[in-house]
């Protein structure tokens, strides 16, 4: 249901938009490819990002055996940060190309999407355990986060992220990190 109401709200947005072209290099290109190609490159990399899923999980799971770090904290960090590269690209590109709002439009949406829709699919397949950490460490620090960018975006109605900002949730990742392992190492299950 909250996936609909951002999905309808994301789409009213939209509509209400400006309507301004954001990348005419990406139009032209689309226009070159032509259709036949562009859903080749969709599927081609639908079918790359299943072939690196059935690779990830297994090599996660081995590599927290042999590390002697439980399951969820190599998911919450490794597996975490390599599912979040295509997020990377794609803000890099777009604060190249002069579109720096792509950049948070993607990563909350990514968010949403995760929180919402996968979550939902997952746990509507099978029951999801919820890791015994999850209360008093992931959960309180996605507040901090969700609490920072809230602030951030409150202090600074002309919507810039300054540096100082972003090293500031730089650090808190770093730190997520460093917890996740020193509180964590030998207590692999």
């Amino acid at each position: 249901i909250l996936l609909a109401v951002y999905l309808y709200s994301t789409y009213k947005w939209a509509r209400n938009s400006d309507g301004r072209c954001l990348d005419e290099k990406g139009d032209k290109l689309a226009d070159q490819l032509g259709l036949g190609a562009s859903w080749l490159m969709v599927v081609g990399g639908l079918l790359l990002v299943i072939l690196g899923a059935r690779v990830l999980v297994p090599s996660a799971s081995e590599l927290a055996v042999r590390v002697g770090v439980p399951d969820d904290v190599i998911a919450a960090t490794m597996v975490a940060f390599g599912t979040s590269l295509p997020e990377l690209m794609t803000a890099i590109s777009a604060i190249r190309k002069g579109h720096p709002e792509i950049t948070v439009g993607n990563i909350v949406g990514a968010d949403v999407l995760n929180c919402l829709f996968v979550i939902g699919a997952a746990a509507a397949a099978t029951p999801l355990e919820i890791p015994k950490n999850f209360y008093f460490f992931h959960f309180p620090t996605m507040l901090i986060i969700l609490f920072s960018f809230r602030t951030f975006i409150s202090m600074n109605r002309a919507g810039i992220f300054y540096r100082w900002q972003g090293g500031w949730l730089l650090s808190i990742y770093v730190i997520y990190v460093f917890l996740q392992y020193a509180l964590n190492i030998g207590a692999a299950h």
